[in-house]
């Protein structure tokens, strides 16, 4: 019995440590997040990708009449246009953080925003899955108790 209860903790701890360090490595990969929406008639929209530097979001909106702003990390405003009916922007992002895109549909008809962006996932993220490496450090190590001697 102690055999079989060592061979599952330790298949166990060695699953824990795989998966943990597979979700760690796709932590730090850039994601691409679509940006599909329908901003209504006097709603407004913040859309907030966290990027690395050499990240790209595209956005296209098209239909009522809108404002919009897209602003860097740090505040500085890249792009900024109102009372408009149609706005395509592609951007790289040169510093890394949290861009912010504002979009008020000042018009009377649903606002159509499409687009993408690449973002960073969260450092909790990146914890869970460390954790979870620990975790089957620890179930390895409870596992040499039930072994044979």
């Amino acid at each position: 019995m102690a055999s079989k209860m060592f061979y599952a903790a330790l298949a166990a701890g060695t699953a824990f440590i795989v998966i943990g360090a597979a979700s760690s490595i796709y932590s730090n990969l850039a994601v691409d997040v679509p940006l599909d929406n329908t901003v209504r008639p006097g709603m407004s929209d913040i859309i907030t990708p966290e990027m690395n530097v050499g990240n790209t979001a595209s956005i296209i909106l098209s239909g009522s009449m809108f404002d919009i702003t897209i602003q860097e990390p740090d505040g500085q405003v890249i792009r900024s246009e109102t009372n408009i009916t149609s706005f395509r922007h592609d951007l790289t992002a040169q510093k890394a953080g949290e861009y912010r895109i504002e979009i008020k549909n000042t018009g009377n008809t649903d606002l159509m925003v499409t687009g993408h962006a690449q973002t960073k996932a969260s450092p909790l993220a990146l914890s869970g899955a460390l954790m979870l490496v620990v975790t089957g450090v620890i179930v390895i190590g409870l596992s040499l108790r039930f072994r044979n001697r």
